[in-house]
């Protein structure tokens, strides 16, 4: 196994994996982007004073950099939006919905448990073949897992694959769970679209992914199947996300940058200086500056919605790629450095050629 200078996450028992080259002799390339956001935007003191809590719109811009996140309609389910994101990405790529191979929907919690949320935006489209769709919980990194599968899928032989990433996310001032002034401010709903095609030549030159189960509980939602065999009813704390310990994970989505871009480094035989962009996953403001100041990339070589958006789990990496290409940030032919990290319990990313 290759010795990294940078190989350890905190609080973490693990080793993390080599990273290994494409094989692939059908190459992908990124098409088009779109974004399906919520028209209702909520502010810091909306949710403050919605929720009576003790804070203030000053501290929470201070502390994690947010001034607002946009909520779903209520009565609308998480599809209605990945639908825009997925038509507005295939209208810039001038694909009809009848040419898609695949759809990969990256979640947190989607329209329903089952069936999977990706039918329903196949159905909303108005595609009457049934191709291949499936949904992937990754959280965060959700969206760059969900690529390399789009990317191996074109290599197995499909012409065009959408990916979607985002969900409802934000905790609703009339929701009845638990609403912790340690969370309820970070999560925005924010939904996202890219499309993937097939390239006579190779544009994605790397990938790297991992996970570590050991530092699962920095980061969770409790829900789940065993919440179906309890006696008694779910308490509101099993709805929400849980959080113990913020300043590891901030400290993992830094201990994460450095494992990931390593490896592609190397893999690529590349350096900091031939990336022209960097798209990553925003947790808070501050996350995102951290990882620009531990690789030594300026502010104008990347870019984060999270200000405006919030932390919109699987949406952070692609919103923040739709935003550098629609501001004309990001322009064809630059070499992008591209990653996500879940947590701390997951990552990965790409250096590709836009």
């Amino acid at each position: 196994m290759h010795s990294y200078a940078s190989d350890k996450m905190i609080g973490s028992t693990m080793a993390y994996p080599d990273a290994r080259p494409f094989r692939h002799r059908r190459f992908g390339q990124l098409l088009s982007t779109g974004a399906g956001m919520p028209g209702t935007v909520v502010s810091n003191q909306a949710l403050i004073d919605g929720m009576d809590l003790i804070a203030s719109d000053r501290a929470i811009q201070h502390s994690i950099g947010i001034r607002e996140r946009r909520h779903v309609k209520r009565g609308n389910k998480p599809s209605v939006y990945l639908e825009r994101a997925a038509r507005e990405c295939l209208v810039r790529a001038k694909v009809a919905p009848e040419k898609i191979s695949r759809i990969i929907y990256a979640r947190l919690t989607g329209d329903q448990a089952i069936p999977a949320t990706s039918l329903n935006v196949l159905a909303r489209l108005g595609v009457r073949t049934g191709i291949p769709v499936m949904d992937v919980s990754v959280a965060c990194s959700g969206f760059v897992h969900a690529t390399e599968l789009a990317l191996n899928c074109i290599n197995a032989g499909d012409e065009y694959v959408l990916v979607l990433g985002g969900d409802r996310a934000a905790v609703d001032v009339e929701a009845n769970v638990q609403k912790d002034t340690r969370t309820v401010f970070l999560n925005g709903d924010g939904f996202a679209a890219a499309l993937f095609g097939v390239c006579d030549r190779q544009k994605f030159f790397g990938r790297y992914f991992y996970t570590d189960s050991s530092i699962g509980d920095f980061a969770y939602i409790p829900f789940g199947t065993e919440t179906l065999c309890k006696a008694h009813q779910p308490g509101q704390e099993e709805f929400v996300l849980h959080m113990p310990n913020g300043p590891n994970i901030h400290q993992s989505i830094i201990d994460s940058t450095l494992i990931i871009s390593s490896r592609l480094f190397s893999l690529c035989n590349k350096t900091v200086d031939d990336i022209d962009f960097f798209i990553t996953s925003d947790q808070t403001a501050m996350s995102w500056k951290a990882q620009l100041q531990t690789l030594g990339i300026p502010e104008s070589k990347s870019c984060s919605c999270f200000h405006k958006y919030g932390n919109t789990v699987a949406a952070m990496v692609p919103l923040n790629l739709n935003e550098a290409i629609v501001t004309e940030k990001l322009k064809k032919g630059m070499t992008v450095l591209l990653m996500g990290h879940g947590a701390g319990a997951s990552g990965g990313g790409f250096i590709f050629e836009y």
